[in-house]
């Protein structure tokens, strides 16, 4: 998976803190299926690998790519920030989907493009993304040779709550690591900072955290971290195949807890800080429009969702400013004030778009079934209330 690369530094751990362990963990069950598609992404660069898994996942997102010089882009238009590449196993082959994402705050737009049914060692081209002024992506099917590599060391840096239990390889199509750690406070972890090193250039970073605020590893425990190897694409006579860097180190420079307290790097311990706090901040918001809609007349359900989807839409993403000075007081070795605000803005922006996504999700289900009643909908409505507000308690 790439690092995003042209976004703002906050948007890019966020994006990759979301995606970096999905196909991984794909992987582990039902076992890897040895299949990988092979990405040509930017003119005249080796190829990137994405491993492919038997059930959907988030994919893998390229914000450095080819722009057509000559294209203009239609009035209004937004700027395709990144392309987002989901392979998953249909049938014989291998479903390819491709989407742009874009954003002013983060990346909380997508748009599905292409879709594409590509078998074993065939190579298509994304000839669609010339339509939005993107050189088109090569992407090829190919077969994996199992690869165990050696495990790298694992550092704990300014860490002193955890210890490394183990730390293997991992049976996956690409090369990946799994290393459990033991949380050896009196406090349940919310999330952590790690990278993968070599020499002094971080090749890989994570900031793992488990969805709806629920706790990383709980005092006492353990946790499995998983983390994939790094990779390059190394040339044979055949094309090009998958290669583990060597001489890497796994850095575990950051933790954070469930009282807000930290442990470690400033930097890491920021970032997982202000994704709850930005979370926490716009779930107060939805909670105030999905009661509006719980307390209003729900006879029409098309009507009804269509209502909900355009409040959620008008709730605000900006940042408190109390909660800006909040953060910048707590973290003032970082720098400016708009650092903080972007960080609150990005985790609210893409917490409201999350939520939207399913509205949008219901309302197809609605209009295709046209059984969807009303109390279906007050109790779908139901749910979502008490599962947004037991996250928000537990942020």
């Amino acid at each position: 998976m790439l690092l995003l690369r042209s976004l703002r530094f906050i948007t890019l751990l966020l994006v990759f803190g979301l995606g970096l362990l999905d196909a991984l963990v794909a992987q582990q069950n039902p076992p890897p299926t040895r299949l990988a598609i092979e990405v040509t992404f930017y003119p005249g660069r080796k190829p990137a690998f994405q491993s492919v898994p038997v059930v959907k996942t988030q994919g893998s997102w390229y914000s450095l790519f080819g722009r057509i010089a000559s294209w203009q882009p239609p009035v209004e238009a937004r700027v395709t920030r990144a392309v987002r590449i989901v392979p998953s196993v249909e049938g014989d082959a291998v479903r390819v989907v491709v989407s742009l994402l874009s954003g002013e705050k983060a990346l909380e737009h997508e748009q599905q493009i292409a879709s594409y049914l590509v078998r074993e060692n065939e190579k298509i081209s994304a000839d669609e993304l010339k339509q939005f002024g993107i050189e088109p992506f090569g992407i090829k099917l190919v077969r994996v040779a199992p690869n165990v590599t050696p495990v790298p060391p694992v550092i704990l840096k300014g860490v002193m709550s955890i210890v490394v239990v183990n730390a293997v390889a991992v049976d996956a199509t690409l090369p990946a690591y799994k290393i459990t750690l033991f949380n050896q406070s009196s406090k349940s972890i919310v999330g952590l900072a790690a990278d993968v090193f070599t020499g002094d250039k971080i090749e890989l970073g994570a900031k793992p955290r488990e969805p709806d605020g629920q706790p990383l590893a709980l005092a006492g425990k353990n946790y499995d971290l998983l983390m994939p190897a790094p990779i390059r694409a190394r040339e044979t006579t055949g094309g090009f195949e998958p290669a583990t860097l060597s001489e890497s180190q796994i850095v575990i420079s950051a933790v954070v807890f469930d009282d807000g307290t930290y442990e470690g790097d400033a930097e890491g311990a920021f970032i997982i800080t202000a994704l709850r706090a930005g979370e926490k901040m716009e779930i107060s918001r939805l909670l105030s429009a999905l009661d509006s809609a719980l307390n209003s007349q729900l006879t029409d359900v098309n009507a009804s969702l269509l209502r909900l989807r355009m409040e959620l839409s008008s709730v605000s993403s900006d940042a408190d400013p109390n909660l800006v000075q909040s953060l910048a007081a707590e973290f003032p070795q970082l720098g400016k004030r708009e650092r903080f605000k972007q960080a609150l803005e990005i985790s609210a922006t893409m917490t409201k778009a999350n939520l939207l996504k399913d509205v949008r999700a219901l309302e197809v289900e609605a209009y295709r079934t046209r059984t969807f009643s009303p109390n279906s909908l007050r109790d779908w409505l139901t749910g979502k209330k008490e599962k947004y507000a037991q996250w928000l308690a537990r942020l």
